[in-house]
């Protein structure tokens, strides 16, 4: 992950108001606070998108890892918009491509990945996505290039 990804390689934006509390002691958005937009991110899609009940519902999804890279230096008072797609989903694993984007800006200010595994929350272990969330995470599938 070198070089910024292009807003073209996303269809689904989630919108990020910043807060003063946001920036770091330099002025510019934390780290730990760009992970938390992106997770953000996808659980509003998750909930909104797909239906799921994340509090009380069959499925739990757990972040098993995540990493980012920063390209630009937004702070507080940004107005944000973190382009989320899917590139990998296989069983009770979805990895989830991010990055961060002023609006109307065509290269992001950080990009990372989420990979998240499904389980079945009363028992702990891994479940096989049901076939309806598969086809909406595979709907905002990208490219192998992003």
């Amino acid at each position: 992950m070198t070089e910024s990804l292009q807003r073209t390689a996303f269809s689904h934006f989630h919108p990020i108001l910043t807060r003063p509390q946001d920036n770091d002691l330099n002025g510019h958005v934390a780290g730990a606070t760009v992970h938390g937009f992106f997770e953000t991110a996808i659980q509003a899609f998750l909930v909104e998108q797909a239906e799921l009940d994340l509090r009380d519902g069959e499925l739990a999804a757990f972040v098993v890892s995540s990493a980012a890279d920063f390209y630009a230096l937004p702070g507080f008072p940004d107005v944000l918009e973190v382009g989320l797609g899917v590139t990998r989903l296989v069983g009770s694993t979805v990895e989830y491509r991010l990055a961060l984007f002023r609006p109307g800006e065509a290269e992001a200010c950080a990009a990372g990945t989420v990979v998240q595994v499904f389980v079945e929350r009363a028992s702990g272990r891994p479940l096989v996505l049901p076939e309806a969330l598969q086809v909406i995470l595979a709907g905002v599938q990208l490219d192998q290039q992003a």
